[in-house]
């Protein structure tokens, strides 16, 4: 008997592991499935911050809409001290960050790769992809909404910033003024200061962007339920249908 549940286990085990293998990438990563199967579902792709890893923001994928595949994926480049970050970030005087943006082009290259080969594995819906992005995750979700338009349908852009270097000089802005964003911010948030969400904010209206849902809370670098409780709002009217005037 102990020899057959013994036996159960391992293949449990093994199962586990195919699944959790099944993406073709490099990259780590935890996934939630949808209520009613992956084939067609819309996908979030979680980018946590710097010096983490995928299971921080995992938590929130069971508070997220159940009609989404949800994957959580660790940054390629192992921290100096602790977890692991998307790129070699300094942090420096005055909350002034240095960004190391050769790093930065190949977590977009890594991340984009994932999301061909995450929605080739599971058969998703390719063309509603949305980017949960925290602090340097956030950053590299403006830059994948930036750099890649056409493949992500909208970002949800939290506690991050827009580095000067990554706004693009020359780019395709119909395609990129089609990316919905939703951008929160803490009011006292003490690593990135508020009024660089408002800035991005700013750039991206100038720029022909009419579909920026902004919000800021009474929070410092964080996360709080009022924000996931948007989150949430926002997530559903992106998958649901608006409906047609009488």
């Amino acid at each position: 008997m102990k020899k057959a549940l013994y036996i159960l286990l391992l293949l449990v085990q093994i199962s586990f592991v195919l699944v959790a293998q099944k993406v073709n990438t490099d990259l780590v990563y935890q996934i939630k499935m949808p209520a009613k199967g992956a084939a067609k579902a819309p996908v979030i792709i979680l980018l946590h911050g710097y010096g983490s890893n995928e299971t921080d923001l995992f938590d929130i994928a069971n508070a997220l809409d159940d009609r989404y595949i949800v994957f959580s994926v660790r940054a390629p480049f192992k921290g100096k001290e602790i977890g692991y970050s998307w790129y070699g970030l300094e942090f420096l005087p005055n909350k002034q960050l240095k960004h190391n943006f050769k790093e930065m082009k190949e977590s977009r290259l890594k991340i984009l790769s994932f999301i061909s080969n995450a929605c080739k594995a599971y058969k998703s819906d390719s063309t509603k992809v949305f980017i949960m992005g925290y602090s340097q995750g956030a950053i590299m979700a403006y830059d994948l909404a930036l750099n890649a338009p056409k493949k992500i349908k909208g970002v949800l852009i939290l506690s991050g910033m827009l580095p000067e270097e990554v706004k693009p000089t020359k780019a395709d802005w119909s395609s990129i003024n089609k990316v919905h964003y939703f951008i929160a911010h803490g009011n006292s948030d003490n690593v990135i200061d508020i009024k660089e969400a408002e800035k991005a904010v700013s750039y991206l209206k100038e720029k022909g962007n009419k579909e920026i849902n902004y919000k800021n809370y009474e929070m410092p670098h964080a996360l709080t339920g009022n924000e996931l409780n948007d989150i949430k709002k926002w997530l559903k009217k992106q998958i649901d249908p608006i409906p047609k005037a009488k």
